[in-house]
């Protein structure tokens, strides 16, 4: 907890030292969340098709509901011709013209082999389905904004590092220029100095160019207007940076890692399509009524002209006995994938485990060196002031000056990069519990 509230520290003193910080805008990590799922692209694509999924349920609930049809029609009836079946002796049959016809079905399955129940479950499990998708991808563009607010703070903090120590080669050349007057100190040791300015000062150069990249990547994300510098609220880590240990991100991983919830559904989706091609082997069993009113009634000679009201209900049975050799192989199909779901859950759990396993180890791997650059940042102060005591008393060369400089900067930029990597380890395991 020690090294977590002094990195926190270090972060934040960090941003305090930049002038540049002191004209942006802050922006927090939680802030960047909310707006990337308001505003986002994908994370809005992935919750139409949810919608879509959703209207897809109460689609298929539609087959509970009884089948009903109307059938109205008028027309001219001409009149009719008598002959034998040889077609001779031919005679007319005067028939009233106007004819109409009304009828009204319905239809009611009763017992379908489970077949619209298992729709109706499978569309459920569609619609779970693609709520997931939309979780996740949430949880992606969540993770892809973390990367970049710790690129931020990664550039913010090297900016911050170079400016210290340009101010403190400003000092130095300075100094150098006062030992030239008195003699002390060759005009060749200043040049030196001003070219290790000139290379610091195009490494801010690249650092600002960098975060006006960055800045520009995440307004696009969030669908921000305009080109403002964003200053990441380092302080906010301290509220997420929960270690736990590796059995502890195993199990969080287990239960809440979103692809194996995928994997689990789309199972559970394939049980219900075995179900489906079971149930077109089954019999149908339907109630219908049909009530009609037609005239004239042509089936008399001559045509009765009068209309014949009359209605039925009753029962039918349904059963498509070439089925029996049809949809077996489709029921193997539908088999065939279940096993294949199956083995593909079995392997995304194992890829969840080694991925835990993989970024706990990075984890471990940049917390020692984090340690081990905290230790060269001091050693390389240290290092750095006795070097400039002695050259300052002429006991050492420009050469010597220059390369303490240059590890002094090094050490202290690696110590950014380890910190940020630190970081971005503990994110990831966040990502894979499916926990941003």
């Amino acid at each position: 907890m020690k090294y977590l509230i002094k990195l926190t520290l270090t972060f934040t003193f960090c941003m305090m030292m930049s002038d540049v910080l002191a004209q942006s805008q802050i922006v927090t990590l939680e802030q960047l969340w909310n707006d990337a799922e308001k505003n986002s692209q994908l994370v809005k694509t992935k919750k139409t098709e949810y919608q879509v999924a959703e209207q897809k349920v109460e689609s298929s609930k539609s087959g509970y509901l009884p089948d009903i049809q109307l059938d109205v029609s008028v027309g001219y009836l001409s009149d009719g011709i008598l002959s034998d079946r040889n077609f001779k002796n031919t005679s007319r049959v005067e028939n009233p013209h106007f004819m109409n016809d009304f009828a009204l079905k319905a239809n009611q399955l009763i017992y379908g082999g489970g077949t619209i129940k298992n729709a109706v479950l499978l569309s459920k499990t569609a619609q779970e389905m693609a709520f997931l998708s939309y979780e996740k991808q949430l949880q992606d563009v969540r993770m892809m904004v973390a990367g970049y607010y710790l690129d931020l703070c990664k550039l913010y903090n090297q900016e911050t590092v170079l400016d210290d120590n340009l101010k403190l080669c400003e000092i130095v050349i300075d100094n150098m220029k006062v030992m030239e007057r008195e003699g002390t100190a060759l005009s060749n040791d200043i040049l030196r100095y001003e070219l290790q300015k000139e290379h610091i000062l195009l490494a801010k150069r690249k650092i600002k160019d960098a975060l006006d990249i960055v800045c520009h990547k995440i307004a696009t994300i969030v669908h921000w207007e305009g080109d403002a510098r964003f200053i990441p609220d380092t302080t906010l880590f301290s509220n997420y940076f929960q270690m736990m240990d590796s059995e502890s991100w195993r199990q969080a991983a287990l239960k809440g890692n979103i692809n194996l919830k995928m994997a689990d559904t789309d199972l559970k989706m394939k049980e219900f399509e075995v179900k489906i091609s079971k149930g077109d082997m089954l019999p149908k069993v339907a109630l219908f009524a049909e009530y009609h009113l037609d005239g004239p009634i042509t089936t008399e000679v001559p045509v009765i002209d009068k209309n014949f009201n009359y209605m039925f209900v009753g029962v039918g049975v349904q059963y498509s006995l070439s089925s029996l050799y049809k949809n077996k192989r489709e029921v193997k199909v539908a088999k065939s994938n279940r096993e294949k779901t199956a083995d593909i859950k079995v392997l995304t759990e194992e890829e969840v485990n080694d991925n835990v396993y993989a970024s706990y180890i990075d984890y471990l791997t940049s917390k020692a060196e984090v340690e081990t650059q905290q230790k060269s940042v001091l050693l390389a102060d240290k290092n750095y002031s006795v070097i400039s005591s002695r050259y300052n008393n002429g006991l050492v060369t420009i050469t010597d000056m220059l390369d303490a400089a240059n590890v002094k900067l090094d050490a202290e930029l690696e110590l950014v990069n380890s910190n940020i990597n630190l970081l971005y380890n503990y994110f990831k395991l966040k990502y894979i519990s499916s926990s941003l």
